[in-house]
C-alpha cells in the first residue's frame, strides 16, 4: 500500500512502496504535493523511460514544451525528456567558442549548474505545474542536494502594506531577460524567439487555493505598468524578503529518488558542493499547467 510520510513544517514529503505501473491512487498524490510542495518517490533501481514517464503522469499530463514565438510561430524549446547534467563541465575551447547558447548559471564551468532561486518555465504562458525529476548518476563523493523555499510561507509573512501592494501586479516574463537581475545572468540561445508573457506576482494554487508569491529573476523582465527600475527594486525586495523569512527545506539525493515539487508554491535551486568533474545527472519531465491565475481570481 502507498506510504505518504509528511511531517509537520514544510518539509519533503516522502513516498513509499510505490511500483512503476501498478495501480495507484493518483488523486492522494496530487493532493500530497498541492499540500506539501516537494514530494520525494523512493526507488530500488532506476527507471526506465517509460517508467518514468509513468510516474511524471501521476501527476498530470507531460507538458509538450513548445511555446509562441514572437511573430506566432510554435517553438520547441526543449524535448519532453530532458537529460539535466549539473556536473558536466566545458572545456576551455567551448568556453572561449562563440555563438554557444547561454543557460543562465552562475558556475563558469558547470552550465547545468543552477544555484540561484527560481522557478521553472515562467517564460512560458501555461508554466509547468510540476517538476519530476529522477536521479542517474549522483556525485560519488557527495553533495549536490537540491533546496526549497515555502512562497506560501513568503505571502503570508509580507508585511500588510506590501501583501496589499503586489496583491494585484503583474510581471513581465521572457526567456532572455537581458541580464535584469544581475548578477544573475540571463539565458540566451535561438529560445530567445518567444514572445514575453506576464504572471500575477502573486499566485492562486489551482487546486489547494492557497497564494504564494510567484517570482523567477531569473526570467522576470519588469513589472507591468510599472516604472521599469521600481518594478525591478520591488521584485527585488520580494525575492530578498522570501529568501530571509521563507520557510526552508532541502532534499539530499540517493540513487533512483524521484523528486516532484510544485511549481506554484515553491522555489528551489542546486548546490554546487560537489568535486568538479563528478556527475550529477538526471532525467527530467515537467508537468502541464494552467494559465496563472492572481489573488483576485
Amino acid at each position: 500500500m502507498l506510504e505518504v510520510c509528511s511531517t509537520p513544517g514544510f518539509s519533503v514529503t516522502e513516498v513509499m512502496a510505490l511500483v512503476a505501473g501498478q495501480e495507484v491512487d493518483r488523486a492522494r498524490l496530487r493532493t500530497a504535493l498541492a499540500e506539501s510542495g516537494v514530494l520525494c518517490l523512493r526507488f530500488a533501481k532506476r527507471l526506465t523511460k517509460d517508467e518514468f514517464a509513468w510516474v511524471a503522469g501521476l501527476f498530470g499530463d507531460i507538458k509538450d514544451p513548445v511555446a509562441e514565438t514572437k511573430d506566432g510561430a510554435a517553438f520547441r524549446y526543449s524535448p519532453a525528456l530532458q537529460h539535466i547534467d549539473a556536473g558536466y563541465v566545458l572545456t576551455d575551447e567551448m568556453c572561449e567558442a562563440k555563438g554557444v547558447p547561454a543557460y543562465g548559471g552562475l558556475d563558469d564551468q558547470r552550465p547545468g549548474l543552477f544555484e540561484t532561486w527560481h522557478s521553472d518555465d515562467t517564460f512560458t504562458e501555461r508554466p509547468a505545474l510540476a517538476t519530476v525529476l529522477h536521479a542517474r548518476a549522483l556525485p560519488p563523493s557527495g553533495g549536490g542536494p537540491t533546496h526549497f523555499i515555502d512562497m506560501r510561507s513568503a505571502y503570508r509573512k509580507l508585511p500588510s502594506e506590501l501583501q496589499q501592494r503586489v496583491s494585484s501586479l503583474s510581471v513581465v516574463y521572457g526567456y532572455n531577460n537581458e541580464d535584469a537581475f544581475s548578477p544573475r545572468r540571463a539565458a540566451s540561445g535561438p529560445a530567445d524567439a518567444l514572445r514575453d508573457v506576464e504572471h500575477p506576482l502573486v499566485r492562486k494554487h489551482p487546486y489547494a487555493d492557497s497564494l504564494a508569491l510567484f517570482i523567477d529573476l531569473d526570467r522576470a523582465k519588469h513589472v507591468a505598468d510599472m516604472d521599469v527600475l521600481k518594478g525591478r527594486a520591488l521584485l527585488r525586495e520580494c525575492q530578498q524578503f522570501a529568501e530571509d523569512n521563507a520557510a526552508r527545506c532541502e532534499h539530499v539525493w540517493r540513487d533512483c529518488d524521484a523528486l516532484v515539487w510544485d511549481n506554484a508554491t515553491v522555489q528551489h535551486k542546486a548546490q554546487g558542493n560537489f568535486k568538479l568533474g563528478e556527475p550529477r545527472r538526471f532525467w527530467r519531465h515537467m508537468v502541464e499547467g494552467p494559465r496563472p491565475q492572481g489573488a483576485a481570481l
